[in-house]
């Protein structure tokens, strides 16, 4: 799963094309995120995903490329990353794990995306802010089915 004959990453086929469900996106209080609906996209090496806050339309994507174990991804989203970051990461057991550290004032914070397509079912995207003191924090999970 997850490899072809060429070695580069690819997404299983059982889950590409469209899934949509709940989005929750953390902001300030932990217990209480901001929920839309959202969907995702997939396809062999690409995923697109939309949601919504406070009225406005939100858009992201994650190209990847590279070896399952060694991969490179390309992230973008109308409101965590307007100017485009690249990811390091790997892809095993049906997960995709994907890292990457920006400057948050004077200190240096990370971000993280997972995507987890152990489940058939399912599709679930989920990101979190790494935060010096607070280790990583969750930010977003967007869990799609068919």
């Amino acid at each position: 799963m997850g490899q072809s004959t060429s070695n580069s990453v690819s997404l299983p086929a059982s889950h590409h094309g469209a899934w949509s469900g709940p989005n929750r996106l953390w902001m300030m209080d932990p217990a209480n995120p901001s929920r839309s609906e959202g969907t995702i996209t997939v396809a062999e090496r690409v995923l697109r995903y939309t949601w919504s806050h406070d009225g406005k339309n939100h858009s992201g994507a994650i190209e990847l490329k590279g070896q399952p174990a060694a991969l490179k991804a390309t992230w973008s989203d109308s409101f965590h990353a307007t100017d485009p970051f690249t990811l390091n990461g790997l892809f095993e057991a049906g997960v995709v794990r994907m890292f990457t550290t920006y400057d948050a004032g004077d200190e240096c914070w990370g971000w993280q995306i997972e995507l987890d397509l152990r489940d058939p079912e399912a599709c679930v995207l989920r990101m979190f802010n790494v935060m010096p003191g607070f280790g990583a924090v969750p930010a977003v999970v967007l869990h799609g089915t068919r």
